[in-house]
């Protein structure tokens, strides 16, 4: 709760601030992409320049670039959130694995990057926009979800 004290509100205590709200049905889109130790090291101490200057990235930027229907939040877009992880796995039999070695548990550095679809946009399209990010995926199995709808909310 937020309380604020205005001069005509003065001797009847706080006040609390009431604020229109609007509420919008998305989808997100969270994709798990794996990225160097010094990347993830250079972006937990709070240097994040380093998503642009990391090629490893490049492919997932392009993506999400070529699909201007992601993170619209009216006044901003392109909008999109990064967490800071780790991805554990073990490759079975007949994989290729790009990290680690068939049989064996691994563990990688990992960024989850978040950002939102309306959920007007038509099945079609989103299926385009997850094939973009599925394709540039360096992993041979990519970890993508799309959710359920679910509502964002923000100021009207």
């Amino acid at each position: 709760m937020t309380a604020t004290m205005t001069s005509a509100a003065q001797g009847q205590g706080p006040r609390r601030a009431e604020s229109a709200i609007r509420r919008r049905s998305v989808r997100a889109i969270k994709v798990y992409w794996p990225v160097s130790r010094q990347t993830l090291a250079t972006l937990a101490e709070g240097e994040v320049a380093v998503l642009h200057e990391d090629e490893s990235l490049a492919g997932l930027f392009r993506a999400l670039e070529a699909s201007p229907e992601l993170g619209d939040f009216g006044l901003y877009t392109d909008v999109f959130e990064v967490g800071v992880g780790a991805e554990g796995f073990t490759a079975a039999p007949g994989s290729t694995p790009a990290l680690g070695a068939v049989g064996s548990r691994s563990l990688s550095p990992t960024l989850t990057f978040t950002t939102y679809l309306d959920t007007a946009v038509a099945d079609d399209e989103v299926s385009r926009v997850l094939a973009r990010i599925v394709a540039a995926h360096p992993w041979e199995v990519p970890v993508v979800e799309l959710s359920a709808p679910l509502e964002l909310v923000s100021r009207a």
